[in-house]
C-alpha cells in the first residue's frame, strides 16, 4: 500500500503539470493533501534524521525534470537557512510539527515578521514569489515534511533555494 500512495501522488502531480498554470496551486496542494492524509507510506529510511542537519530524501524525480518530491526530516532544533525560492514549492507536514518564520528582505539582515506553526496534514504553497522564510523544528520529536519543488532532481540541492542567512 505505501507504494500505491506515492504512485497516486506522482500520477496526480503529472496531471497537474499538464493542467493550465493557474490551476497549479490547487492541483499540487490537493495531491499532497491526499498523500499526507495517510501516515503509513514513507519507509523508515525516508524518515531518518541526521545528527548534524535536516535530512533530504528524494522520493520521486519526474523524468522530464518538471518537479521533484522530497521528504525533509527535521531533528529537534534543526532548521533551514533563511532563504527564498527560485521556483514554486509546496509543503505538507507528514509527521510532527514544524514552524515557518517569514522575513522582510531588505538591504541588511533579514528581519523576522511572523512565525506559523504547522502540524501534521497542514499545507503551504509558494509560487516562487512568497518571499523569504526559514523552516524549523524548534523542539520535540522528529518532524517530517513532504516538499514538491518545480525543478528537476539534479538541481534540488543547488537550484531551489536562494540562501540569505
Amino acid at each position: 500500500m505505501p507504494e500505491q500512495t506515492l504512485h497516486t501522488l506522482v500520477r496526480r502531480l503529472d496531471a497537474a503539470m499538464e493542467a493550465p498554470p493557474e490551476s497549479l496551486h490547487d492541483a499540487v496542494t490537493g495531491a499532497l493533501a491526499e498523500a499526507v492524509a495517510r501516515r503509513d507510506w514513507l519507509r523508515d529510511e525516508q524518515q531518518r534524521a541526521e545528527a548534524e542537519q535536516y535530512a533530504r530524501h528524494v522520493l520521486h524525480a519526474d523524468p522530464q525534470g518538471r518537479y521533484t518530491v522530497v521528504s525533509l526530516v527535521w531533528g529537534s532544533g534543526q532548521q533551514s537557512p533563511i532563504h527564498a525560492h527560485h521556483t514554486w514549492c509546496s509543503v505538507a507536514v507528514y509527521r510532527g510539527e514544524i514552524s515557518e518564520t517569514f522575513y522582510a528582505a531588505n538591504d541588511g539582515a533579514p528581519v523576522p515578521l511572523r512565525t506559523v506553526r504547522r502540524g501534521a496534514g497542514t499545507l503551504s504553497f509558494d509560487g516562487g514569489d512568497a518571499g523569504v522564510h526559514r523552516i524549523a523544528n524548534p523542539a520535540g520529536d522528529t518532524a517530517v515534511s513532504i516538499h514538491v519543488y518545480g525543478i528537476g532532481a539534479a538541481e534540488v540541492a543547488t537550484g531551489v533555494n536562494r540562501v540569505l542567512g
